[in-house]
């Protein structure tokens, strides 16, 4: 199920749903790669990249955490571009393949503020190249257009299993107008993700990461859990956990949150969005993260910019490395 946009707007930009109804087999939606010892994701988030900027700017800067990160797999956590052409958002997508490293992205709200729909930014994702992990199916019964797993192999089992989803654009209407929300049918899709993974790896539940780019509405309720119990802030030595701005999750409530603790396999949720918030802190035995916003586009904080590894240590458990750099190591 697709997005269709109507127009290119600064503000909340309208857009109409073209609906698919096939529904596809689990397996269609996951790409697999051989798990590496105490895995690196880097994750950069809200580049919002516009034909305005000065690309190779914000390229080198990145490239400063990327180099020094050393991930094994990047995810851009959504807002790629905001006011982009299509020729920008390929020289993000081909800076991004100039690394010897897998890589992939979700979408965010204003990634459909471009001279292009996020249909083909979407079709482009899909046949990019092998270092590309990134896969829509376009005819779906399932609402956005990136929800998909990526499956880090030891052999034929699966060691762990990293999350995509689209955590969609605005929500109009008098009851919830303002971000949009998982919807009720990606919410099934993620339970039969998360059983059918289950049942391949002889009815042991696979423990998973999720990327996306519009936080929870549980997202308050951590960092207040954190405050009142500072052993559950997890943001590494050096990194201060911090709350800045406030949170915009979506006012609709669909209750995914209750579907991640019941299927027990998801242990860290990671996104973007508000800009100056930075924090990791465990709710309910999940992960809760911000990830740092890795250029000065829109608005920022000078001191808390770069990007955040998540490492899959070999007996499952996760540690976090932030990386901040400032754009005077360019100049």
């Amino acid at each position: 199920m697709k997005y269709k946009s109507l127009m290119f707007l600064p503000i909340f930009a309208s857009c109409l749903v073209s609906c698919g109804n096939n529904r596809h087999d689990i397996s269609e939606y996951i790409l697999k790669t051989p798990y590496k010892d105490n895995y690196r994701i880097l994750q950069l988030t809200d580049v919002h990249l516009g034909d305005k900027d000065k690309l190779e700017e914000h390229f080198k800067f990145m490239d400063i955490t990327i180099k020094e990160a050393n991930p094994d797999l990047i995810v851009v956590t959504g807002d790629l571009f905001t006011f982009a052409s299509k020729s920008t958002a390929k020289s993000l997508f081909d800076f991004l393949d100039s690394y010897e490293v897998n890589w992939t992205v979700c979408f965010g709200n204003h990634d459909e503020q471009c001279y292009f729909s996020i249909d083909w930014m979407t079709d482009v994702l899909n046949n990019y190249g092998e270092k590309c992990l990134f896969k829509d199916i376009q005819d779906d019964d399932i609402f956005g257009n990136c929800n998909f797993a990526i499956n880090l192999m030891q052999g034929d089992s699966v060691f762990e299993q990293i999350i995509v989803m689209d955590s969609n654009r605005y929500q109009f209407g008098l009851e919830s107008m303002g971000y949009d929300c998982f919807k009720v049918d990606q919410i099934d899709w993620y339970s039969r993700l998360v059983d059918t993974t289950k049942e391949n790896n002889g009815g042991d539940t696979v423990e998973s990461l999720m990327f996306y780019h519009i936080p929870l509405p549980e997202v308050d309720d951590a960092w207040e859990n954190g405050k009142d119990d500072p052993s559950k802030i997890k943001n590494p030595t050096g990194s201060v956990a911090q709350k800045n701005e406030k949170s915009c999750p979506p006012k609709k409530d669909n209750h995914f949150f209750d579907t991640i603790k019941t299927k027990g396999s998801t242990k860290g949720m990671y996104f973007g969005h508000d800009h100056i918030n930075n924090f990791i802190v465990e709710y309910e035995g999940i992960d809760f993260g911000y990830g740092i916003k890795s250029t000065n586009r829109v608005y920022y904080q000078e001191d808390m910019m770069g990007g955040r590894v998540i490492v899959i240590k070999n007996d499952h458990t996760l540690e976090y490395e932030d990386y901040y750099h400032t754009y005077k190591e360019i100049a």
